[in-house]
Formats: structure tokens, sequence, C-alpha cells
């Protein structure tokens, strides 16, 4: 009898632990080009395929800032396409988030684009250790890559954090 009320105790307390804590962020960031490369497809030069590395900053609506890193690749015909990748923000206690995106760039006038991406498979270290979720971003490029390729954007993105 003993042994079943320790073992009733023992499992209520670990079905009680064992919960996620739910949590939400926003961000602004403002990223540059760090590098990239493009290829035009089948001698197409309006037509070109590529890997781009931005780097920049996020300030989170919690007033806490961020390093922020997209590594990825593009598609892009006459300035319009798909692009995808991987994303790193990575906080001043050294946690990290990062998550895989998918996105569109749309040319808005000559060297303005403006990009949406859907952020997935999240993971963490440090307070964001477990973290799945999902997320978005959108924005606007404001110079062209060999400009520099100034870009601002704004995020969002729900995490779980398992305990």
């Amino acid at each position: 009898m003993k042994r079943a009320i320790l073992g009733l105790i023992w499992a209520v307390l670990t079905i009680q632990g064992a919960h996620a804590e739910t949590i939400t962020l926003s961000y602004q960031a403002v990223m540059h080009v760090n590098a990239s490369h493009g290829a035009p497809v089948l001698d197409q030069p309006t037509h070109v395929v590529g890997i781009a590395a931005f780097r920049g900053i996020a300030v989170f609506s919690e007033d806490e800032i961020a390093v922020h890193r997209y590594d990825g690749w593009f598609d892009l015909e006459n300035g319009s396409g798909k692009f995808h990748g991987y994303a790193l923000w990575r906080f001043e206690d050294g946690s990290e988030i990062k998550a895989a995106y998918e996105g569109d760039a749309r040319r808005a006038s000559t060297g303005d684009f403006e990009v949406e991406a859907k952020l997935h498979d999240f993971s963490g270290t440090g307070r964001f250790a477990g973290a799945s979720g999902e997320g978005e971003f959108a924005g606007r490029r404001l110079e062209p890559v060999d400009k520099g390729g100034s870009t601002y954007l704004k995020g969002a993105f729900t995490l779980d954090l398992s305990n």
C-alpha cells in the first residue's frame, strides 16, 4: 500500500513538472549583406540564383537586443522570387534561437524589395532550450546588395519551451 501511494505521488509530481511555457517575442531588425554570390540561370541575366549572408541587430519589444543572422539561398527572376535559409538570434546572456525560413521577395522599385517569410523548425539553447514554434517576418531591402543591401525587418514568433 505504501508503495502504491509513493508511486501515485511520484506520478503526480512528474506530470505537474512536465509542462511547457509559451512565449511570444516580437522584434525589429536592421540587416546588411555580409556576403552574396549570384549566378545567372542558363545565361539569362534577369534570372539569378545564389546564396547570401545577412548580419545585423534585432531589438525585441522587451528592449532586449540580439545579434541577428540570416544565411540562405535565393532564386529571383526580375528581382522577384523565392528565398530560403536559416536564422539565428544570439542574446547577450549567450542564449540562442535558431529557425529555418521560407519566403518571397518582390521588387517594389529600382533597388527596393519587399520580403515576407515564415519561420519554422525552431530550436534553442540556454533559456530557450527545447524551443519549438512558428513565426514570420516582413520588411524591405532599401538598397542594392552591391551597396550594402540595408534591410529593415519586423518579425514575431511564438515558442513553446519544454522543461
